[in-house]
């Protein structure tokens, strides 16, 4: 949805980790599968043999947009290289043998199924998912309904300090909390 904006793709880090992507109606059908051949108490992970890296998927969205990647100038006016997620893993790679023994196997390679996702959000993501500008940040800050960029976040007055409890022996509140109660109507 960024690059239908004008906008710059969002890559967290060097874009170097790898992911094993599936499509959704490959996990539909893994789901399926489980259901009616697997074993009550196991664990069957769906799994893909599509190992991609962020910058690759980068690369190939930019190829689905016409947008010219042949030089480092095309790759920075399109792609924007943002501070690493916390924690973030280099690799997803599951094993996917245990539902592959019960029949189950991907039917969608991984180009195809990123060309079908992208025509789909072209056609109907913005109409679907409304305005999702807040999100399509690199790092989102969602609490309850309230969703913020991280900037507008960290801008926010501070809204936890602690609350004497009302009666002097009660539990002791923060002021979200003690707002979030009075506003439902409830009684400590």
């Amino acid at each position: 949805m960024l690059l239908q904006r004008q906008q710059k793709l969002l890559v967290h880090g060097d874009g170097s980790p790898t992911r094993r992507y599936l499509y959704a109606g490959d996990i539909v059908d893994a789901l399926d599968t489980i259901l009616h051949k697997g074993v009550i108490g196991q664990v069957y992970n769906i799994a893909s043999k599509d190992e991609v890296s962020n910058t690759h998927i980068c690369h190939r969205l930019l190829d689905m947009f016409g947008i010219p990647r042949q030089s480092t100038a095309d790759l920075e006016k399109w792609v924007q290289h943002t501070a690493d997620r916390p924690f973030n893993d280099q690799r997803y790679a599951t094993d996917g043998s245990k539902l592959t023994a019960l029949g189950w196997e991907p039917k969608m390679d991984f180009e195809e199924g990123l060309k079908i996702t992208v025509d789909w959000y072209r056609r109907f993501g913005e109409v679907w998912w409304g305005d999702i500008s807040r999100v399509l940040t690199s790092f989102p800050v969602v609490t309850g309904n309230e969703i913020w960029t991280l900037e507008e976040h960290d801008e926010l007055p501070s809204s936890d300090e602690e609350l004497a409890p009302a009666a002097g022996d009660g539990p002791t509140w923060t002021k979200t909390a003690w707002n979030r109660l009075q506003a439902s109507g409830g009684t400590v």
